[in-house]
């Protein structure tokens, strides 16, 4: 093992022990944040972000490879 590899896997590791041991806390302040974000609004407006990105980034590769 190297170490570009056991940091992120250490990283990995405790941010799932995070979720796993404190799932019931994080869903709580999940849905609240949820319900304030994924408005109609909002999520067409994420939508047509994301369409651009995925247009942008497919033109980029096309010309690049």
């Amino acid at each position: 093992m190297n170490l570009e590899t056991l940091i992120p896997g250490i990283i990995l590791i405790g941010i799932g022990f995070l979720f796993f041991l404190n799932n019931k806390n994080m869903a709580k302040g999940a849905y609240s944040f949820y319900q304030k974000i994924y408005t109609e609004h909002n999520l067409t407006f994420m939508f047509r972000i994301s369409g651009v990105i995925l247009l942008v980034g497919g033109l980029i590769l096309m010309f690049v490879k």
